[in-house]
């Protein structure tokens, strides 16, 4: 476990995911930033994060929830792999990343209507 650095983590998740880090960790870039730029808009006009943030979470859990049923097809396993507490869990996690890929979408909305509002009624 001594060289289990950030070196060695960059090439086990290259080796196991290929291109689709590279997309992933641009995804996550972009995202990063609209969600930053987004809650800069909402605190410059004087709003509050908590409901767009309360919005993101609550976007993010309830597609992850839909999308865990949906993990065996993507592992290309049958839908009878999901058979016991920890299958759902695991695939509960498995979902979170797109949960969490649609949650920021939603908070940077979120934000711009509650922006939007807290500027008009200025």
């Amino acid at each position: 476990m001594s060289d289990f650095d950030p070196t060695s983590l960059f090439y086990i998740l290259y080796e196991s995911m290929g291109v689709w880090l590279w997309f992933l960790l641009g995804l996550a870039a972009v995202l990063l930033f609209g969600m930053i730029v987004s809650a800069r808009r909402l605190m410059r006009v004087g709003g509050s994060l908590k409901r767009p943030l309360f919005a993101a979470l609550a976007v993010s859990v309830v597609v992850a929830l839909l999308l865990s049923f949906a993990v065996p097809l993507w592992t290309l396993a049958s839908p009878a792999a999901l058979s016991s507490g920890i299958d759902y869990l695991f695939a509960f996690l498995f979902a979170l990343v797109p949960g969490v890929i649609v949650g920021a979408v939603a908070f940077m909305f979120a934000s711009r209507m509650c922006s939007a509002r807290h500027a008009g009624a200025a």
